[in-house]
């Protein structure tokens, strides 16, 4: 997959595929877990090429709106319509917030949502997260590479039993990933990332909860310094 990177042209084109979701959403014609038009459907009704649809719907499930099933089209994620439509209206909108508050609120909630991982999940959510971080290791090399890190992160926080924390993650999700898109922000080299889930995952594994608080705050030092010497240099979404 290639990722717009500030072509505004195709960014419309993903925005026209997002307001059909949302509305589809909005208006009942499809239901949290239920299974969404085909995608040369959703083409054929919004104008907008197959190529660029996929993209959407990647875009998507990375951000936990759906799920892409090999072969089986795309389903919607089980949240309620009202979260649903939140989190691909937050795609829509234009926002100013500021990187380094962002990373700063991201890894609040990212450190209490991996203690409680460690300490509440369960066999079944421990092999989603290891599912998740595999997920990263297969893309680390790839244009997916910080959707597959967003997505490796919010599974551990759908894993701590606290929907709250969870529902925030994946509201500020679209904003995080956004910036880290238009400021090439994750310079570390991939095999580091992989190290460092590594060793998150072990910790969850273990039930650590301080040795993955740890990790965790390792794991967001380099961003955070990023974002503090770049608060002031973000540019104006397009």
């Amino acid at each position: 997959m290639t990722e717009y990177k500030g072509k505004t042209s195709i960014e419309k084109e993903l925005q026209c595929v997002f307001r059909y979701i949302r509305n589809m959403i909005e208006s009942e014609a499809v239901a949290p877990g239920q299974r969404l038009p085909a995608e040369r459907k959703i083409a054929l009704e919004t104008g907008v090429s197959r190529a660029k649809v996929r993209l959407a719907l990647e875009r998507m499930e990375s951000y936990g709106v759906l799920r892409i099933l090999p072969q089986s089209g795309s389903v919607l994620s089980n949240h309620s319509r009202s979260i649903l439509a939140k989190q691909i209206a937050s795609l829509e909108e234009n926002k100013s917030y500021n990187f380094s508050s962002l990373v700063h609120v991201r890894s609040l909630l990212e450190v209490e949502a991996a203690r409680l991982c460690a300490v509440n999940r369960t066999e079944e959510e421990l092999n989603a997260v290891k599912e998740a971080l595999e997920g990263f290791i297969s893309n680390a090399y790839t244009p997916l590479r910080d959707e597959k890190d967003m997505a490796f992160h919010t599974t551990i926080a759908r894993c701590c039993h606290n929907p709250v924390i969870y529902s925030l993650l994946l509201l500020i999700g679209p904003d995080v990933l956004d910036y880290y898109h238009r400021l090439n922000a994750c310079k570390m080299p991939p095999e580091g990332i992989i190290e460092e889930h590594k060793r998150i995952v072990d910790m969850i594994t273990r039930r650590d909860p301080d040795g993955v608080e740890r990790e965790i705050r390792n794991h967001f030092t380099a961003i955070t310094q990023f974002a503090a010497e770049c608060s002031e240099k973000i540019p104006m979404r397009l």
